[in-house]
């Protein structure tokens, strides 16, 4: 099943610039959809997708805030900033 990733104006003003950071942070969110449809599905985890709950993901120097609507297979990238100094415990996806 085809999954859309949308982004704010902001966000895709800055994935433009950078292609290749629009192709990892697709193949990441595409990932965590895939993820978060098995959960949905098997009953696993309290995931909720609610599409109001901003999540966020690292994703080399950047930092991607993003929501999911699991009901229309999509993401949306809210805002991307650049990741200054990872808290300790973050996951840094290179």
């Amino acid at each position: 099943m085809p999954y859309r990733i949308d982004a704010t104006a902001e966000a895709a003003d800055m994935l433009a610039a950078k292609p290749k950071l629009r192709q990892r942070v697709e193949e990441m969110l595409t990932g965590i959809l895939e993820t978060a449809e098995e959960l949905r599905r098997t009953g696993q985890g309290t995931f909720s997708g609610a599409p109001e709950q901003p999540m966020r993901v690292h994703v080399g120097d950047f930092v991607i805030w993003y929501v999911l609507d699991l009901d229309h297979h999509s993401a949306k990238i809210l805002v991307i900033e650049r990741a200054t100094d990872l808290p300790k415990g973050s996951s840094n996806v290179a």
